[in-house]
């Protein structure tokens, strides 16, 4: 009888823990600086050094257009369509008012967490302004391993052009 109790519990410390995380709380915050950091370095300015020390090595992303991507195809895509020509640079940005995220937790111990929200696409080229190519939705699997969060799984989906704005 103690240990369903002691269940129920937890459960409810537990779903107390995400509704808070899911707006704004501590974890909130931390993933989204982690969020704008790991773009920006891994993204728009192509740091592929910093980008390979936050992906998880069994990296696994889905892209609603571009197919299945393991670790080794992700960093050669990258490679080739991300970092190719500095004159034509995609640029990431995120919606930062449509971030979420959620907690997970094994037996009460934080090992990972789930992030969604929505991020805008540009090409960034010299002299100009950037001018917007898409939006997507986004969700990523954070675990955290040796005090690190690393970025695991990525949905990438619901790609729209400018002037067909992604859905709330």
């Amino acid at each position: 009888m103690h240990r369903i109790a002691a269940s129920i519990l937890f459960a409810a410390c537990a779903c107390a823990a995400q509704a808070q995380d899911a707006g704004g709380g501590e974890l909130f915050q931390i993933l989204k600086e982690h969020d704008a950091t790991f773009f920006e370095r891994g993204f728009n300015r192509c740091d592929l050094d910093y980008l390979a020390s936050a992906v998880h090595p069994q990296l696994r992303f889905y892209h609603d257009q571009g197919g299945f991507q393991d670790h080794d195809a992700f960093f050669e895509n990258t490679r080739r369509y991300i970092c190719a020509d500095p004159e034509r640079k995609p640029i990431r940005k995120v919606d930062a008012d449509s971030l979420e995220v959620f907690p997970l937790y094994d037996q009460g111990v934080l090992y990972g967490a789930i992030q969604n929200g929505v991020h805008h696409f540009y090409l960034r080229e010299p002299g100009k302004p950037d001018t917007p190519t898409s939006s997507a939705r986004f969700t990523h699997v954070y675990v955290r391993e040796d005090g690190r969060w690393l970025l695991k799984e990525v949905l990438s989906y619901d790609h729209r052009t400018p002037g067909h704005a992604t859905a709330d």
